[in-house]
């Protein structure tokens, strides 16, 4: 699964995009090379209960929204925070306390 989810320039947040791993693990992935996610987290709603991640720095592949996390194409870094596969919903959110609605995907 690859999506991007492009953010208006009023959002503090930088453009993301989706990929599963191996095992279909769904993932937000932040690849702009300008982005700092230090400190953020996703926080991930599956039924009741709800979760927090925090983002990584991770090895990623392929070249800009073609983002995948199975090994096709050249590997990079990027910021990554694991979704899940049963998430109802799911928020980023920043160091200063401040939560976006994650968008893009049906959850």
């Amino acid at each position: 699964m690859r999506e991007t989810q492009r953010v208006d320039s009023s959002s503090p947040l930088p453009t993301y995009h989706f990929a599963s791993d191996v095992t279909g693990v769904r993932h937000l992935i932040v690849d702009d090379s300008d982005a700092d996610c230090t400190d953020w987290q996703i926080e991930v709603r599956q039924r009741e209960q709800a979760h927090r991640r925090p983002f990584e720095r991770t090895v990623v592949f392929g070249d800009g929204a073609q983002v995948n996390l199975r090994g096709h194409g050249p590997a990079r870094q990027a910021w990554t925070a694991a979704v899940g596969w049963a998430a109802n919903s799911a928020e980023i959110i920043l160091p200063d306390g401040s939560r976006h609605p994650v968008q893009g995907f049906a959850l």
